[in-house]
């Protein structure tokens, strides 16, 4: 199990120096007109060890205010130059770079907004496209969907294909009280958050053309301080690895270590219940992978991308 987070501004020192240890795994942010994907600060993080998951915005970070950017312009080839310099450094990374174009697609801020649910399809197919056609055959596409329960029957619309998904994501947060989500007044324990996505996909997901045999990973995970309760917040955290390990599917989960409003606030190191709670779940065994084993499973990756890779080839000779 990978140990991850995307940390608060991008800095991982202080979730490390508070665990005790680097981070197994790095969520970023990007836009899809960036070139420089991943920075040079990230190729050092990946460098030390760990490994790098970059989110491609369908927005221009290069424009002020980042401005929404369509699917259809994706298509159309707009941004070609950039997602090419994107696989070139992703290439020259020469280790498993975790890629997700523009995530929580089913969101209702975002699905039906920059296109239709089939331009998402075609535009994340683009893109893994021109990444494989420019030497990044060590990209690891993960498709990350938000995972709420209301928001399940959108998902096959938006399945880009057994070929073009590596991995399969979404969240499992709590929110109670959060001044954004005002008629969330209950509190949903880290398993409840996980388990309506993971049955759908087991249960439902080959029915859509999915295969339910992909690897798992928990984009984003939190919960905002409990109110009036604060040790239901350390709970929150402490339970995470009991619950982890009755879903074997699930091989990697990051925290948003971030903060939207002032009653939205994930940040585990602003709330000593949260700490202690996310402290005891990182020293726990099941998620505290050493570091030879960190190793071997980033060996059998690269045995695995190899193997897609010669495929890749093999299948360009043929045609």
């Amino acid at each position: 199990m990978w140990w991850g987070a995307s940390p608060y501004r991008g800095d991982v020192r202080p979730l490390e120096e508070a665990v005790g240890r680097p981070l197994d795994i790095v969520y970023t942010w990007h836009g899809v007109d960036q070139h420089r994907v991943p920075t040079a600060e990230e190729r050092r993080l990946a460098e030390e060890g760990r490994f790098l998951h970059a989110n491609i915005e369908a927005r221009r970070f290069n424009a002020a205010g980042h401005p929404v950017q369509s699917y259809g312009d994706i298509i159309g080839g707009r941004f070609d130059d950039a997602l090419r310099g994107q696989a070139r450094r992703i290439a020259d990374l020469g280790r498993p770079f975790f890629v997700t174009f523009d995530h929580e697609a089913d969101a209702d801020k975002r699905y039906n907004t920059r296109g239709t649910p089939e331009q998402f399809v075609r535009a994340w197919r683009h893109i893994v496209d021109v990444y494989r056609a420019n030497g990044a055959d060590n990209a690891v596409f993960v498709w990350n969907v938000t995972g709420w329960k209301g928001n399940l029957g959108r998902l096959p619309s938006l399945w880009p294909g057994n070929d073009y998904v590596d991995w399969i994501s979404w969240e499992a947060y709590n929110m109670t009280g959060c001044e954004l989500q005002p008629s969330w007044n209950h509190v949903v324990t880290f398993e409840e958050a996980l388990r309506p996505a993971y049955e759908w996909f087991q249960n439902e997901g080959p029915e859509h053309g999915i295969d339910a045999d992909k690897p798992v990973m928990v984009g984003e995970m939190g919960t905002v301080p409990i109110p009036g309760d604060p040790a239901a917040t350390r709970e929150w955290y402490a339970d995470i690895p009991e619950t982890l390990r009755d879903y074997e599917r699930v091989r990697a989960v990051k925290l948003w270590d971030g903060i939207t409003a002032p009653s939205c606030d994930f940040r585990v190191l602003q709330n000593r219940y949260a700490t202690r709670g996310y402290l005891q779940a990182s020293g726990d065994r099941y998620v505290d992978l050493p570091r030879l084993a960190r190793e071997a499973v980033e060996e059998a990756i690269g045995i695995a991308d190899q193997a897609r890779a010669m495929r890749g080839r093999g299948a360009r000779g043929e045609r």
